[in-house]
C-alpha cells in the first residue's frame, strides 16, 4: 500500500524514509521529495541510500569515463560541487557530499543517475522516458532531456490517465515473455510554462532546485502496479504547423533508438548491457511496436497529438 505523501521515521542518530522506487522498497537517510513514501515499513529494506565516506577513486577501475569508474560490482559517480557516489550491488548507494552542495542536486542525481546505475546492476532495461496507463498497458514516452516527455505525461493525466513513470522508466521481462514497467508513480517534474498553460498552479509543488523555473507536481492518479509495455514512443520535434505523425520503426533502428534512449547511454556499453537491450528490443517490437511520434513542442498543436495518440489507441485495442 501506497501514497503521494513522504512520512518521515527516524531515531535519535539518523534519520530514516521508507519508499518504494521502481518496484523495491528503499531506505533512505535523505528525504527524496518526488519519491512515493511506504506506508508499509520493510523489516530489511532491497535498497539503502546512506551518507558517508565515498572515496575519490577506486583501487583496479576496470572502465572508466570522465566522472565515473567501475570494478567489479561498485560503481563510483563523481559530479563536481554536488557529491560523489558509490552504487554497489544493486542494493546500497553511498554519497558525499561536495561542500556548498545544493541538495535538491543531491536528490536528483539519486533518483537519476544513481538509481538507473542500480536498477542496471539488477538487470533492468532502464529508459530516459516518462509512462501514462493505457487501457491497463504502459505507453513510454522517450527522449533526451528537454523532449518533453513530462509535458507529455502531464497533458495524458489531465484526460484521466494514470501516470506510472517520469523520467525514469524500469523495465523487466514478464511472464508472457515481453517486458513490464515497474511504476514508482513519482511527481511530475514541470517547467512553469507547462504548469501555466495545463493551468495546474494549485497542485505546483517546491522547485525542483533552487533557483530554477521546474517544479514538483502531484499526478491526479497514479498507478504503482506492474504493467505490461503497450508501446513505445520516441518524441521527435516537427516544424511548426505541421501535423503530428506517428511512424513505426523498423528493428533495427529500434533496436539503435532503445539504446539511445537509455537513461545514459554511454553505460549501456560500459556496463555491458548490449545484448540485454537487444532482446528487450526484439520483444518490445513484437508484443508493442516501437514508434517516432513527431508532433509541435508548441501547446497551441497539443490537442492534435493527444487526438493521434488515442486513435491509434481506440485503433489498436480493435
Amino acid at each position: 500500500m501506497l501514497k503521494n505523501t513522504s512520512e518521515f521515521e527516524g531515531t535519535a542518530e539518523r534519520p530514516r524514509y521508507d519508499y518504494v522506487i521502481s518496484g523495491l522498497t528503499v531506505r533512505s537517510e535523505v528525504q527524496i521529495p518526488s519519491a512515493i513514501a511506504a506506508v508499509e515499513h520493510a523489516e530489511t529494506p532491497e535498497v539503502t541510500i546512506r551518507e558517508g565516506a565515498v572515496p575519490m577513486g577506486l583501487k583496479s577501475p576496470g572502465r572508466s569515463g570522465a566522472d565515473w569508474a567501475m570494478e567489479d560490482d561498485a560503481f563510483l559517480l563523481k559530479i563536481s560541487r554536488v557529491a560523489r557516489f558509490l552504487i554497489r550491488g544493486g542494493v546500497e548507494i553511498v554519497f558525499e557530499p561536495e561542500p556548498g552542495h545544493d541538495l535538491g542536486d543531491v536528490t536528483l542525481y539519486l533518483l537519476g543517475t544513481c538509481f538507473a546505475v542500480l536498477l542496471q546492476q539488477r538487470g533492468s532495461i532502464v529508459l530516459h522516458a516518462s509512462a501514462v496507463s493505457v487501457g491497463g498497458r504502459a505507453m513510454l514516452f522517450c527522449g533526451q532531456s528537454g523532449a518533453g516527455k513530462s509535458t507529455m505525461a502531464a497533458m495524458l493525466c489531465e484526460r484521466g490517465y494514470a501516470l506510472l513513470n517520469d523520467d525514469v522508466c524500469s523495465l523487466r521481462p514478464n511472464a508472457a515473455g515481453g517486458y513490464s514497467v515497474m511504476p514508482d508513480g513519482r511527481m511530475l517534474k514541470l517547467w512553469t510554462a507547462s504548469v501555466e498553460h495545463l493551468e495546474l498552479e494549485e497542485r505546483r509543488g517546491p522547485a525542483v532546485r533552487q533557483a530554477t523555473e521546474k517544479f514538483y507536481m502531484t499526478p491526479p492518479q497514479s498507478e504503482l502496479e506492474p504493467q505490461s509495455v503497450g508501446g513505445v514512443y520516441v518524441l521527435e520535434e516537427a516544424d511548426p504547423g505541421e501535423r503530428p505523425s506517428l511512424r513505426r520503426l523498423p528493428l533495427a533502428e529500434a533496436m539503435m533508438e532503445l539504446k539511445q534512449n537509455s537513461y545514459r547511454p554511454a553505460l549501456v556499453q560500459a556496463m555491458g548491457m548490449e545484448a540485454a537491450y537487444f532482446k528487450a528490443t526484439a520483444a518490445l517490437r513484437n508484443e508493442a511496436s516501437l514508434y517516432v511520434l513527431r508532433r509541435p513542442k508548441e501547446f497551441g498543436a497539443a490537442a492534435q497529438t493527444m487526438e493521434l495518440l488515442e486513435t491509434h489507441w481506440t485503433q489498436a485495442s480493435n
